[in-house]
């Protein structure tokens, strides 16, 4: 039992590790007046609050038993379902990723990942241009950013998933 808690905690430690990063990311979007390095600090914030959000599915995973390195929730549900166990933190988790707050965060962070695709007249003319392999770097840091929340939004959705966070984890009580 006492391995178990261990496990437990390291999990807890790097959910909660995540969440701290996040919130020095958004601090420092916040200190700075450059629009690059404020656009660097709050997709930084968003890749760990997402990264805190799958440190919980992690934590949730060992808090059941499961051996599994990278779950999702399905996953977690599927191998429930097969142990006819019900987990309401993932119900709840599965609730807000569809519609909620950990929608907004998943798509964000997506958004982070992925470029938005540019029209089809923008592209062709993009073609056309012989474009420097320098001028690549100045024209990723200058497309618009209009899509990326900004750091108040960010800080938001960390206060939410940090009390979700502490809610859930009050209801999982180890038998």
């Amino acid at each position: 039992m006492a391995g178990k808690t261990r496990v437990a905690k390291y999990q807890a430690d790097r959910t909660n590790q995540k969440l701290y990063f996040c919130r020095l990311s958004c601090q420092a979007a916040g200190s700075t007046n450059d629009k690059q390095l404020y656009q660097a600090h709050c997709e930084t914030a968003i890749f760990h609050l997402y990264g805190s959000f799958l440190a919980f599915i992690q934590e949730l995973g060992h808090f059941y038993s499961l051996n599994m390195t990278a779950p999702t929730l399905s996953d977690i549900e599927q191998a429930l379902s097969e142990r006819t166990q019900v987990s309401p933190e993932i119900q709840r988790l599965q609730q807000l990723q569809e519609q909620g707050f950990l929608a907004n965060v998943e798509r964000a962070y997506q958004r982070c990942l992925y470029a938005v695709l540019p029209d089809n007249s923008a592209a062709e003319n993009a073609n056309m241009v012989e474009i420097e392999p320098k001028d690549l770097i100045v024209n990723v840091v200058t497309l618009s950013n209009q899509w990326l929340p900004d750091e108040a939004t960010i800080r938001e959705w960390r206060q939410q998933l940090l009390e979700l966070i502490e809610q859930l984890r009050a209801g999982m009580v180890e038998f």
